[in-house]
């Protein structure tokens, strides 16, 4: 049974840490809004502190997002638990070795050579020893031969957002569209500023900008699983 919400879960507080949780790679607000069952509008309405969050939606939006705010109750969270010493909140699946990174259906997007991606796992694998304590890990299957021989068309790749951008690394860069539907893009990173990712392809090679106001998130990819 859900506690009495902790005062940290009031609307002032969640409608940041909402806003913050929902701008993770692989979280949108079209997302929650299928785990509500509401549509885009009355979550919009909800950020914007237009709708009051009601008790029993709780569940439902610390159930998409993985985690409470902090102070908040863990038990309103099915199968997470927390660490000692005030650490993030980590699914029981991850402390007792089960697989608890989602895989992520893809399809080719037919535009830019992006990959679709889907939020809602198609499948779930066992965290290698260089992603425990990661938070938010994702898997996902390459569509697409553009970075062959380094990643091919069918290999299952693991972008782990704890490890820092640098040139050299294979990325997925991100975008959510007008829809609510994720863009992917993988290529390698040269180099970024401001404005732009500098990324290359190797098949056909070549080198050329990703617009960062188009693809706002950056996430390295750090296991090939297989081909």
């Amino acid at each position: 049974m859900l506690r009495e919400p902790h005062p940290a879960q009031n609307n002032t507080m969640d409608l940041k840490w909402l806003a913050e949780q929902l701008g993770r790679p692989g979280f949108s607000q079209a997302g929650l809004a299928r785990a509500l069952g509401k549509d885009a509008a009355a979550v919009n309405r909800m950020l914007k502190g237009e709708r009051e969050i009601k008790v029993k939606e709780l569940p439902a939006i610390f159930g998409y997002l993985g985690a409470v705010p902090p102070g908040g109750d863990p038990s309103a969270v099915p199968k997470l638990a927390p660490l000692a010493g005030g650490q993030p909140l980590r699914r029981l699946a991850e402390l007792d070795g089960r697989p608890d990174v989602p895989v992520w259906g893809s399809a080719e997007a037919g535009r830019d050579g992006a990959i679709k991606l889907h939020n809602d796992p198609i499948d779930y694998v066992r965290r290698s020893e260089r992603m425990q304590g990661v938070r938010n890990p994702f898997a996902f299957y390459v569509v697409g031969g553009s970075m062959s021989p380094a990643l091919e068309d069918g290999d299952q790749v693991v972008a782990n957002p704890a490890v820092p951008l640098r040139a050299g690394a294979d990325c997925v860069f991100l975008q959510e569209d007008r829809s609510g539907t994720m863009l992917a893009q993988v290529k390698r990173l040269v180099r970024h500023n401001a404005d732009h990712w500098r990324v290359r392809q190797f098949s056909p090679a070549r080198d050329f900008d990703l617009a960062k106001k188009k693809w706002p998130k950056a996430v390295v990819i750090t296991e090939k699983r297989y081909g």
